[in-house]
């Protein structure tokens, strides 16, 4: 819920007529700021939990560097933008630099409620209706601000704004749906269907009917006509999961459907158009399937257009932090949503951790955690007993400065002064060492 709103804006800027409607209806507290220096003074002091950006021109680097400085501030807080430019290119270098949205100047009151509301309750709003880019859609599920999530983001917008066929690998867990879903949602078709197939869970003589359809009597059981996964996503997107468990017969008749983008159904000589915008995922090693003729090479450069690879969890453990917030907003819906906390040793004990199921499996643990204990405070106590014995047992991934940091800047919730003042540095010092480690929020 929006509770404190931090409000940047030039001194010969008005606040739009819109905005100040929306923060009345949110009923937060409202800080206004003229200058940069009073704006970083009030963020430390009040720690809003949205800061608005007003600014009428085209994005240039010193916006981008006070989003950056934002960012740093408060790492999971939500950063909204209003700019004139809302094009493609201004969004990437906002959401670059750490936005959480991108709001044109002119925007309604409607448009910016949307926005607040998804920022700070961590949920999906259906879209406008409008031909914009919304960006919102793209950072309410993608949840980190690390470099490689920061990528994925980037690649999400890229690939949505075309029309090519999209690729996502990764790990079990990592969130590929989510980001098929996304690229869906951010794309002109976001107003037609997304269908999903699980290729993995469809039998092989069942597989050519799922994909086409069939007419009634087409084969035993088949008591009436129904339309394939292709022609239900029409016009919108059919998201392929599992592809590299589909059969190779099945590869062939959607490679000519690919094509030619036509299909015809079982038992009917009749062709249909369809123009759906295919999405594919694995956990596979697609082109050690191809060498072993296991997977159609033409398919796979037909699919492997526009490629997303997501990193595992293992390889951001800054975002678990953010992660682990964001995660205990979502499962706890007591009264006490407010005041639930995970306690930071948990957390640091959460960054030594693999996790195997990656997001997945973090999603299990924490949602275990949240509703088998009545304190409010989460604290080693409350890990599951399996996954709290398997991390004892296992030595730290690293040793090394990097990780000091990262345990400093967790264990202040992410406040650069206090952290700074944990490690005997100083700030300025830890924006540095940041920098150098890549951890995201680092500024000159």
């Amino acid at each position: 819920m929006l509770s404190r709103a931090l409000v940047f804006g030039e001194a010969a800027q008005p606040r739009p007529l819109a905005l100040g409607q929306a923060l009345r209806v949110c009923a937060c507290e409202i800080f206004e700021s003229r200058s940069e220096a009073q704006f970083i003074e009030l963020a430390d002091r009040f720690l809003p939990n949205c800061f608005i950006l007003m600014y009428t021109a085209k994005i240039n680097p010193g916006i981008l560097n006070l989003i950056a400085l934002t960012r740093g501030i408060d790492r999971g807080c939500a950063i909204i933008l209003f700019c004139d430019d809302i094009s493609l290119d201004a969004a990437l270098d906002a959401m670059r630099a750490g936005a959480s949205d991108l709001l044109a100047t002119r925007a309604s009151t409607e448009e910016i409620l949307r926005a607040l509301r998804s920022k700070t309750q961590h949920q999906i709003e259906p879209a406008a209706g409008t031909g914009d880019c919304p960006l919102s859609e793209t950072t309410a599920k993608i949840v980190g601000y690390g470099p490689s999530i920061t990528h994925i983001r980037e690649q999400i917008l890229r690939a949505a704004a075309s029309t090519a066929n999209v690729l996502v690998t990764g790990e079990s867990g990592t969130g590929k749906e989510v980001v098929a879903q996304l690229i869906h949602q951010n794309s002109s078709r976001r107003h037609h269907r997304f269908v999903a197939l699980n290729c993995a869970a469809i039998p092989e003589s069942l597989f050519e009917s799922e994909l086409f359809g069939h007419e009634r009597g087409a084969f035993t059981g088949a008591s009436a006509s129904r339309e394939g996964k292709l022609q239900h996503a029409s016009d919108g997107t059919l998201f392929l999961d599992e592809i590299g468990d589909m059969p190779i017969a099945a590869q062939a008749k959607i490679l000519r459907a690919i094509e030619s983008r036509v299909v015809q159904r079982l038992g009917s000589n009749v062709e249909s158009r369809v123009q759906a915008r295919l999405v594919a995922a694995t956990n596979q090693d697609l082109e050690r399937l191809t060498q072993e003729k296991k997977f159609r090479k033409d398919l796979y450069f037909r699919l492997n257009v526009v490629r997303i690879a997501i990193p595992p969890l293992r390889e951001r453990l800054e975002d678990i932090p953010v992660l682990v917030e964001h995660l205990v907003r979502e499962f706890d819906k007591g009264p006490a949503r407010q005041a639930r906390q995970v306690d930071a040793d948990v957390v640091r004990l959460f960054q030594q951790h693999d996790w195997p199921g990656n997001v997945r499996e973090l999603r299990n643990v924490i949602e275990s955690m949240l509703v088998l204990s009545s304190s409010r405070r989460i604290g080693l106590s409350d890990v599951p007993e399996p996954i709290r014995r398997h991390l004892h047992s296992r030595q730290p991934r690293y040793h090394d400065e990097r990780s000091r940091i990262l345990a400093a800047l967790s264990s202040s919730q992410w406040n650069r002064k206090r952290a700074a003042e944990a490690l005997h540095c100083s700030r300025m010092t830890l924006y540095r060492k940041m920098m150098k480690y890549s951890i995201s929020g680092a500024v000159d």
